[in-house]
């Protein structure tokens, strides 16, 4: 009796199928460079780890701070131990569940109907099972659906790691840039101050007159008024740094005021097509695609029949006492098949909502993959301007430094008015903030750069951080997450 119902089972199994679609990786067109205009390397990209990447020691001690201690990618790794604790909630539907049960009953028949009061007592220990064969795939496909979800949320982990490091060194360099910024400010006030009482000395002396010392008062109070501004944002750069680094009161040292040679001499772009194996936002949306086309085929499993094995086993006894030695076995074997047959269209709409999801997911992917290639684009092209910016503002430094030289020169000999040194002075100023600004640009411009063409992670893999196992379940969709 028990053998036939088991010979089913096993038939059912090896002839069961898997319904909807597999996934099929989409093309994607992607063109082959990315501008004819841009210096590129057709073979392919350097996209070194940050390590390689961020070279000053200082940036490099606050990331990896960052990366143990930001509460935002605390969060994203909480979600992926609860997406990886999913896995098996999800990978338990395919097996039976195993009951225990224990139950007591006492009865009592009434004497108008008997000879006298009837008191009955019983009790059961038992195993109960149940089983609903995947005939049709569909807890495959759910397990598929929860793996490529699983790998959506490490590969969007990894994302997360890639923009907290350029958000640091970003706020970096930021930082650096208003240090240099305040340091000219000050000195630049000092100067003006000695200028000034220089000037009222002469002007009580009945050298220059109140004009001149006007004059040089403007430019003094134009150096300080620029000084309160750049403390108030040193105070918020660093406060913003320290959320990045998820501290009340990290302890933020002056960051260097000289910040050239703080990244490698070069940074290779590479082709488009490599950006699907570089940037884990863009795996992620194609785990999500994966996700969407097995959630398909668990949709069209619904309205197919169901088949539900059932089984308990147990003893029954009237005393507790005797109750595991007692002679009363009981045992049931039953299986059942449910189909549907009315529903008010609610599984047909539930599969078209899948259907639809997966088309909004493929939209999503191609729209994240365009708009990654335009990023590179566009970080290639800020950078080159940035670049020749930088360039032409430092010669511009250098006229400016020759004019003033020239213009003091010219003061002390009585040949040029303190206009014209005044003037001198106030385009030197403005041209060293300039310099400091295109130098915090350019910065900058390499960041983007560097993290659009997803550069942060170095080696580390959403495989790695899952920890899957070598088995049926998960390798299709691991080999998907690898194979661009």
């Amino acid at each position: 009796m028990i053998k036939r119902p088991l010979a089913m089972l096993t038939v059912a199994l090896l002839s069961g199928c898997v319904m909807g679609p597999d996934y099929q990786a989409p093309e994607l067109q992607l063109p082959e460079q990315y501008s004819a205009s841009l210096q590129q390397d057709h073979k392919a990209s350097d996209v070194k780890d940050w390590q390689a990447f961020y070279l000053n020691p200082q940036l490099q001690a606050l990331i990896e701070h960052a990366l143990s201690s930001n509460l935002s990618l605390a969060t994203m790794q909480s979600r992926l131990r609860a997406a990886k604790a999913n896995l098996t909630v999800t990978n338990a539907d395919r097996w039976p569940e195993l009951k225990a049960a224990f139950g007591a009953e006492r009865t009592k028949d009434s004497g108008l109907t008997n000879s006298g009061d009837l008191y009955d007592s019983s009790r059961t220990l038992g195993v109960t099972a149940s089983w609903e064969v995947d005939i049709w795939g569909a807890q495959r496909r759910a397990d598929q659906s929860q793996w490529a979800n699983t790998f959506s949320t490490a590969e969007l982990l990894l994302a997360a790691k890639v923009s907290l490091i350029s958000e640091v060194a970003t706020a970096y360099y930021e930082l650096a840039d208003i240090e240099k910024r305040l340091q000219i400010s000050q000195e630049t006030a000092e100067l003006r101050a000695k200028e000034l009482e220089i000037a009222r000395l002469r002007h009580q002396n009945g050298v220059i007159s109140g004009l001149d010392v006007r004059q040089v008062q403007v430019e003094y109070q134009t150096a300080m008024v620029n000084l309160p501004q750049l403390k108030f944002e040193r105070q918020q750069k660093r406060n913003q740094l320290r959320i990045l680094l998820g501290e009340y009161s990290y302890d933020i040292e002056d960051v260097s005021r000289d910040a050239n040679a703080q990244f490698p001499e070069s940074l290779v772009a590479g082709i488009p097509s490599r950006l699907l194996a570089q940037r884990p936002d863009l795996r992620a949306s194609e785990q999500q695609l994966i996700a969407a086309t097995a959630d398909v085929g668990i949709a069209e499993a619904a309205k197919l029949p169901s088949f539900t094995i059932t089984a308990a086993y147990g003893r029954e006894s009237d005393s507790l006492d005797d109750l595991l030695k007692a002679r009363g076995m009981t045992w049931s074997l039953a299986g059942g098949l449910t189909a549907p047959i009315f529903n008010a269209g609610k599984l047909d709409a539930q599969l078209t909502i899948a259907q639809e999801t997966q088309q909004q997911a493929l939209l999503a992917y191609r729209s994240a993959v365009l708009n990654a290639y335009t990023e590179v684009k566009d970080g290639m092209n800020d950078y080159q301007r940035a670049q020749q910016v930088w360039i032409e503002q430092r010669r511009l430094l250098e006229a400016s430094a020759a004019y003033l030289r020239l213009a003091q020169l010219r003061y002390k000999n009585g040949v040029a008015t303190s206009l014209d040194l005044i003037d001198a002075q106030r385009n030197h100023f403005t041209a060293e903030l300039a310099l400091s600004e295109a130098q915090r640009d350019k910065q900058l411009a390499m960041i983007t750069l560097y993290r659009a063409l997803g550069g942060g992670v170095g080696k580390q893999t959403a495989i790695d951080l899952v920890q899957v196992d070598d088995n049926e379940s998960n390798s299709s969709v691991a080999s998907s997450s690898t194979a661009n």
